[in-house]
């Protein structure tokens, strides 16, 4: 787990850094340009060029970046970028990923490939830990030789520093202190620094040279060279990998010493004194083990003499220089500042799209409304449940389409690269017409294939920000994925022919062909391919899978397939993971990698005036009556009927009425009294007709979502019921996909299931579950509802379990499912054999083993957040 964590973290950290670590060479690359122009100038400059040069490994450039991403801009500037950008761009971040959604990896070298972040990031944390420790050794060192030291509070020492203080104009007076090692004189410390004085080195100096040494002292204290030293030690340990670091090292030490010189030298010091000084301090003691303790002997010391005794003239900085290092700095700040400025683009909606010129990208009208059940006009589907889009030349259409779905379209994602966002993301659907202006069609068909698709893209996240307030941000985490490869026996595809019209393949409406590079979808979990490249195969195997798909099949032409699994799975129960090596000779194997995703940061429901408002409903039924139940405790005699008008339960505890009101399992119910899960009551509610008629205006999912709302004010004014809610760890069992892919049969579209079973009202159709003692069958029914009645039978075992949907199964199956309850349902995560049976004369596997040998699926144990009721009151209802 910690690998893989390490892995996603270093696909996402790795590029920054190596932009960082480019980025920070560059500038020591430029300041060090700058010192050779500044040869003939004072020390101190180049001092501070390359001190420049060190904290800039501390500022990543993306903190100026920053600045400029939040600096605003005109609408036609976010759609507008300069070949300046792009030059900038491409040196600044030459490391920077491509925009893809996944990182390959092939099979043979994938463990090598986790286990490389692991290595490096331990290679440089003992790198990292060598360098502190070496240096810890050497503070330890003069620390035990400061701590021997006695305060020096008189003598010619102390009256010449006294003197050099008032000359120098420092008000705070720097303590001496006397040691009895063999240290040259220093500074040590940073906030209240000492200088620390060799014993018997006094009897050595004369007055001149006494001064002097000191004079170089105290330069050092009013530069603060001993905290500049210490954020370059920062820098040494944090990078030591980078050669540059040390070598700036030894620049900063050259130009410090060097600096001092030339200011003990500006206040009257004899050349030739002060450099005997120096040799006598070199004679007598040795010289400090660490950077941040600022002697006196300090750099080249041939190379330092020899400059003291020659001389030389120092220039001042001229105008001219003083407006190049001005210019320069103001640049330094300014440049990423106005790179970041022009690489912003709306946080609320980034777009992956290209610049194409002057297009406007933002549809003219806009209606969005909640689907009210049916295809909106412009559609023909049949039969339930349906979605569909359509993009025109100057149209954009959608019906019953999740905003998930959307994201999905706009950013080119596929389904699990999409988290967070509120629930509804993912469960209404919405109709949406968006006309395009004549003037940006007309830009658009100016525009190739490729940037026009682009454009369009970016003009669905330009309506997805402004209409639903989405706003996300990228990540990259591991996540289930699969690869596909050529299978053992070799690809089964058939290579198109260069220039081919299919005349007699697929048609438009019109009756036109549609040519190459077509891929349809003519049948439940069937696909077939005019001249199409592996990308689009991929594009839809991830689609159909809900799951990211890398291709590492090095197929490069185009091809003519027909892939149908749905044929397979009803001749003898093949899935799409059995039949892709059969039928096109690929093979698809899963993987767990790190995959870019998109974050939802937040989401609104669209305001539309036309658009259904559940507010004006009055959350409570007309007429309801609350009674004691007077039948036993059974499955068979529990019920909860929901009527068009209302709702009918039988023989039902209020544990139950607040699973179904607060979509909950038992384990997620607490603090109830007794008497909650015992005593059973029979419900009778009815609705306004006013209400009913507000109700049926409302698409399906609002309106299940409000009935839902007046259950939960019913319990609350009947019950007195008031709750709160926590997040607490849970059992949490996970439904994946079984290692031979699922057995679910997908439902064909529009089927009504004449022959089928019937419901409570008689009727029958889709959409619809049976269940009895160890046996649940559905027709045309969602994963989720099956997810669902899985949790209720596990909850009887073990007094409550949360399933989590991670098959990835969008569609509708028919299914039947058949197990012995009241066996061991292996609870620890080990799960059971598809053979295994048990114990018993029982012929019936138990529900693990039957899910994994019935349906293909699999239920793995483990323990994970959820949401737990707490009920603060409650009380029994008085009848009425």
């Amino acid at each position: 787990m910690t690998r893989n964590h390490l892995s996603a973290t270093w696909a996402a950290l790795a590029p920054a850094l190596g932009n960082h670590v480019w980025q920070s060479t560059l500038f020591a690359i430029m300041a060090g340009l700058l010192t050779l122009i500044l040869r003939k100038n004072h020390a101190r400059v180049r001092y501070w060029l390359w001190l420049s040069a060190s904290v800039r490994f501390l500022i990543p450039f993306s903190l100026l970046l920053g600045i400029g991403s939040y600096l605003p801009r005109s609408h036609h500037a976010a759609g507008t970028k300069s070949n300046f950008y792009f030059a900038m761009e491409e040196v600044s971040q030459p490391f920077t990923q491509p925009t893809v959604s996944m990182i390959p990896q092939g099979n043979a070298p994938t463990g090598l490939i986790h286990l490389l972040p692991t290595v490096l990031t331990a290679l440089w944390l003992f790198g990292f830990l060598v360098v502190i420790f070496q240096w810890y050794f050497r503070w330890r060192r003069i620390s035990a030789a400061i701590r021997k030291a006695v305060p020096l509070r008189e003598g010619r020492e102390v009256q010449a520093l006294r003197r050099l203080e008032r000359m120098g104009g420092l008000r705070n007076r720097t303590k001496m202190l006397l040691s009895r090692t063999s240290l040259e004189p220093g500074i040590f410390g940073i906030i209240r620094p000492v200088l620390v004085w060799p014993e018997g080195i006094s009897e050595r100096l004369e007055d001149a040279h006494l001064e002097a040494i000191l004079a170089h002292e105290l330069c050092h204290v009013r530069r603060r060279d001993n905290l500049a030293a210490a954020l370059h030690m920062v820098v040494e340990a944090i990078f030591w990998f980078h050669p540059l670091v040390w070598w700036l090292e030894a620049r900063l030490m050259e130009e410090r010493e060097r600096a001092c010189d030339e200011e003990v030298l500006e206040l009257g010091s004899n050349r030739q004194v002060y450099a005997e000084s120096i040799l006598k301090i070199c004679e007598f003691c040795v010289g400090s083990p660490l950077a941040c303790v600022s002697g006196v002997t300090g750099a080249d010391l041939k190379k330092r003499i020899a400059r003291i005794m020659t001389g030389g003239f120092v220039r001042k900085l001229d105008f001219s220089r003083k407006l190049l290092l001005s210019s320069l700095a103001l640049a330094a700040i300014a440049l990423p500042i106005l790179f970041g400025w022009l690489q912003a683009t709306p946080a609320r909606a980034e777009s992956q799209g290209q610049s194409t010129g002057a297009i406007v990208p933002a549809f003219e009208a806009v209606s969005i409304k909640p689907n009210n059940g049916t295809p909106m006009a412009g559609f023909s589907i049949a039969g339930k449940p349906f979605a569909g889009i359509m993009w025109k030349a100057d149209r954009f259409m959608a019906t019953n389409f999740t905003l998930h779905k959307l994201i999905q379209k706009a950013y080119d994602v596929q389904d699990d690269q999409i988290l967070g966002g509120p629930d509804w993301v993912n469960s209404e659907g919405y109709d949406i017409d968006a006309k395009v202006e004549k003037s940006v069609v007309d830009e658009l068909q100016r525009l190739g294939p490729d940037q026009r698709i682009l454009q369009s893209k970016h003009m669905l996240q330009e309506l997805l920000a402004e209409r639903f307030k989405v706003m996300l941000h990228h990540e990259t985490k591991e996540v289930p994925a699969y690869v596909l490869v050529i299978a053992k026996d070799g690809a089964k595809l058939q290579e198109a022919k260069p220039g081919d019209t299919y005349p007699d393949g697929f048609k438009d409406p019109h009756g036109r062909p549609l040519g190459a590079r077509t891929l349809l979808q003519p049948g439940p979990c069937k696909l077939v391919g005019q001249g199409v490249p592996i990308a689009d195969l991929v594009g839809a195997l991830s689609e159909r899978l809900s799951r990211s798909v890398v291709n590492e099949t090095s197929l490069k032409g185009n091809y003519d397939f027909t892939l149908d699994c749905h044929t397979a799975f009803m001749e003898r129960g093949g899935s799409l993971l059995t039949v892709l090596p059969e039928q096109l000779g690929l093979e698809l194997k899963p993987q767990t990698a790190p995959v870019e995703v998109l974050i939802i940061d937040n989401a609104e429901r669209p305001s539309e005036p036309q658009a259904q408002n559940t507010a004006n409903i009055p959350p409570v039924f007309a007429v309801a009556s609350v009674k004691p139940s007077k039948g036993g405790v059974g499955v068979i005699s529990e019920r909860l009927l929901e009527n068009h008008d209302g709702f009918t339960a039988t023989n039902l505890t209020l544990q139950m009425l607040i699973r179904q009101a607060h979509g909950v399992e038992d384990n997620q119910i607490s603090g109830a009294p007794n008497w909650l899960n015992l005593e059973r009551f029979d419900i009778e509610a009815k609705m306004d007709k006013s209400v009913l008629d507000a109700l049926q205006e409302l698409s399906e999912d609002r309106r299940l979502r409000q009935r839902k709302h007046m259950l939960q004010e019913f319990l609350a004014d009947r019950f007195r019921l008031k709750l709160h809610r926590e997040t607490q760890h849970l059992r949490v069992y996970a439904l994946v996909i079984a290692q031979n892919g699922p057995k679910l049969q997908e439902a064909i579209p529009g089927d009504i299931y004449p022959n089928g079973f019937a419901g409570p009202d008689g009727g029958v159709g889709a959409a619809m579950m049976r269940f009895g003692v160890g046996e649940l069958t559905g027709q045309a029914v969602p994963v989720s509802l099956l997810v669902r009645h899985l949790s209720r039978e596990l909850s009887r075992e073990f007094g409550g379990s949360i399933i989590e949907d991670k098959t990835g199964l969008k569609g509708n199956y028919d299914f039947k499912l058949q197990w012995t309850p009241g066996v061991s349902q292996a609870p620890t995560g080990v799960q059971q054999g598809a053979d295994s049976s048990p114990s018993g004369d029982s012929s019936r596997p138990s529900l693990f083993a039957a899910l994994q040998k019935q349906l293909g699926l699999n239920l793995e144990s483990q323990n994970g957040p959820g949401e737990v009721l707490f009920i603060d009151h409650v009380e029994k209802p008085s009848a009425k």
